[in-house]
């Protein structure tokens, strides 16, 4: 067995059980998640010259809806807005990774969960006021031009690729900066 296998495995061992724990805690915070990231949201979403043109966000269940003044909804009516598994199900990697390797100190563990958690939070805010900024432009038949389009792959591959792999970078950068590995004495030079 390598020298390092054990700490792999160690990594890997605790990586999955914290990740299978979060999972289910996910599903009961996403609602109040959902609220929280769409009142951020609207306050800074600009107002509009016109205060019947407004769009709002609304967090509701696994759901943050777009909501327009100026189109009262009705039954049938296309919903825009975003789904809370795709928005921001990264958390539950972020948190994961935090709390995975085992030889560090608690109040490193805690400070580097919160700026990790404050950092992804302030990007799930900006994916959703740069998306209700390309709906408000395309309107309801957003997808159906060549912006449109660009703007759904665009969506497309950050909930892929880049969704997932911006906590990984994020665990990466500060547990690096924090220097994760505690110093010993013979770690010391």
């Amino acid at each position: 067995m390598l020298p390092n296998t054990k700490a792999l495995l160690a990594f890997a061992g605790r990586f999955l059980l914290v990740f299978f724990l979060t999972l289910p805690l996910w599903f009961v915070v996403a609602p109040a998640y959902n609220r929280l990231l769409a009142s951020t949201a609207n306050s800074l979403l600009p107002f509009p010259d016109d205060p019947q043109l407004s769009t709002t966000l609304v967090g509701w269940k696994h759901y943050i809806l777009i909501v327009r003044s100026h189109r009262p909804f009705t039954e049938g009516m296309p919903v825009q807005g975003f789904t809370a598994y795709l928005t921001h199900f990264n958390l539950i990697l972020l948190v994961a990774l935090v709390f995975a390797p085992p030889q560090m100190e608690r109040w490193r563990r805690c400070k580097m969960l919160a700026i990790a958690l404050g950092a992804l939070f302030l990007l799930h805010v900006l994916y959703l006021v740069i998306g209700v900024k390309v709906f408000q432009q395309l309107g309801p038949d957003a997808f159906q031009n060549p912006a449109g389009r660009l703007y759904g792959w665009g969506v497309d591959f950050y909930l892929s690729i880049a969704a997932q792999v911006l906590p990984v970078l994020i665990w990466m950068a500060l547990y690096w900066t924090m220097s994760g590995v505690p110093k010993t004495e013979d770690t010391e030079p």
